[in-house]
């Protein structure tokens, strides 16, 4: 899961490159212009929730080791304390990150709007 939700953050990251480079380096219309905040505020959306993502994905993979080591030094009632509170912050990480995928998908929407426009 941590490799998927690198992937998304590298994605997004070149995504925001490329649409920063088109804007600055490019005279578009005030409609192309438009278009462009329209898909920066989603992205922008997206990159908080990778990040959120990313970081209680991180907190819960430490809590389980955690959990490992208190069960190694028989301490079994913090080992399942850890182990819930490690199980209640990643299911909150993949909470976010269907929310993600879901803004991912309004984004390509934006995309295609686009295409139909030139019809």
């Amino acid at each position: 899961m941590m490799i998927s939700f690198g992937n998304r953050y590298t994605s997004l990251a070149t995504l925001i490159r490329k649409i920063h480079d088109k804007l600055i380096t490019t005279k578009s219309s005030e409609i192309v212009i438009d278009h462009y905040f329209d898909q920066i505020k989603i992205l922008t959306r997206r990159l908080t929730l990778v990040r959120s993502v990313q970081t209680l994905s991180g907190i819960s993979f430490l809590f389980n080791l955690l959990t490992i080591f208190t069960n190694y030094i028989n301490i079994e009632v913090l080992a399942l304390n850890l182990f819930g509170l490690s199980v209640l912050i990643f299911s909150i990480a993949i909470i976010l990150f269907i929310y993600e995928i879901q803004l991912s998908t309004k984004a390509l929407s934006k995309h295609l709007e686009d295409l139909k426009d030139f019809k």
